[in-house]
């Protein structure tokens, strides 16, 4: 799960390939949402992976390509196309017995 602390954003990538995001502003909408969909770890051979979010139909209206990029140890900005980084959220401990998984990944 990722957080920001400052908005009470939250991200969560379940390890079946599905995630869902909490109180997150788009920048697009007048205010936070939530919205749910499908995740895919892109490895671009370079310093430069990121997750690539796919939102269900209807989730964001016409917001598409939506993704997470490693900005340090622990951290990701959450950006949407053409637009700067609209939110950094931190990785902590899941909350929920069902958060508990291992994705895999190392970042």
């Amino acid at each position: 799960m990722y957080r920001n602390n400052a908005t009470g954003s939250e991200i969560l990538l379940d390890s079946d390939g599905t995630f869902s995001a909490t109180d997150v502003s788009t920048g697009s909408l007048s205010g936070p949402t939530d919205f749910s969909g499908r995740w895919e770890f892109v490895d671009s051979g370079s310093s430069s992976d990121f997750i690539y979010l796919t939102v269900d139909d209807g989730g964001l209206g016409k917001t598409d390509g939506i993704q997470l990029c490693t900005s340090g140890r622990g951290t990701v900005e959450f950006r949407t196309p053409d637009k700067p980084p609209s939110l950094v959220l931190t990785r902590v401990a899941a909350q929920r017995p069902e958060d508990l998984h291992e994705l895999g990944m190392r970042w």
